[in-house]
């Protein structure tokens, strides 16, 4: 089972969700207020996009791709203790789906890793799909945490010379073959105006003697600072 480079970062999501009432601050582990407002648009943008995900399950199109499904659900003990966790699922009907507790479980004790757990789609939270070499689709929520935390983040880009032109194409994890953690997350709008920019640049190099290779490929990247919105080209 492939282990989520967000399971470390699972815990100060936990409890975010239910900040509405009791002593809920002193639960948080650290996530700041702003954190837990930061993340809100992916979890509905994960909720959103879940069921087209699930009709792909249903189909059996991961397991034709060899790869695996694992969503975030809530977990709750009898005493009212809240906890989201990882869960590989292996079974759905209808709204109903069955799976197994992929990570460690912290606060709520009655629940282990590997334990089969049951739960229905509204419970969702956040959705993975992931291969056997790590590379992951979807996770817009860990994504969105871990972009946070790091504050700025690497927008990469294809860039080819061709009959005087640059052509520049964003690096999703699919054409990239590698996993990008910005997938999901950057906005179009700051992906085009990191193209314009990256276009304007590379004009000016050119115009200032630079040399480019027609028809070769190279990369370049831009940086995206996910905290304040301004892009630091």
């Amino acid at each position: 089972m492939h282990k989520f480079k967000l399971f470390q970062t699972v815990f100060f999501f936990v409890l975010a969700l239910y900040v509405g009432g009791f002593a809920a601050e002193d639960r948080l582990f650290g996530m700041s207020p702003e954190m837990s407002k930061v993340i809100v648009p992916y979890i509905e943008k994960a909720k959103a996009t879940f069921p087209e995900v699930k009709k792909k399950y249903i189909a059996g199109d991961y397991v034709r791709e060899n790869r695996e499904l694992n969503v975030q659900i809530d977990l709750a003990s009898k005493d009212g203790t809240k906890e989201v966790a990882f869960v590989r699922v292996v079974q759905c009907q209808g709204n109903r789906f069955q799976g197994v507790l992929a990570n460690k479980i912290e606060v709520v004790k009655e629940y282990k890793t590997g334990d089969t757990v049951s739960f229905t789609q509204d419970r969702v939270m956040n959705w993975v799909v992931v291969d056997s070499l790590g590379n992951e689709e979807g996770n817009f929520v860990g994504k969105a945490i871990e972009a946070f935390d790091s504050g700025i983040v690497g927008v990469f880009f294809e860039v080819v010379f061709k009959k005087g032109k640059f052509e520049i194409k964003y690096q999703d994890a699919k054409s990239a073959k590698y996993q990008n953690s910005i997938d999901g997350i950057v906005s179009q709008n700051i992906i085009a105006e990191l193209v314009k920019r990256l276009k304007t640049s590379f004009e000016k190099k050119r115009r200032e003697g630079q040399k480019f290779e027609e028809g070769k490929l190279f990369y370049t990247y831009g940086i995206f600072d996910f905290r304040t919105g301004e892009i630091k080209f």
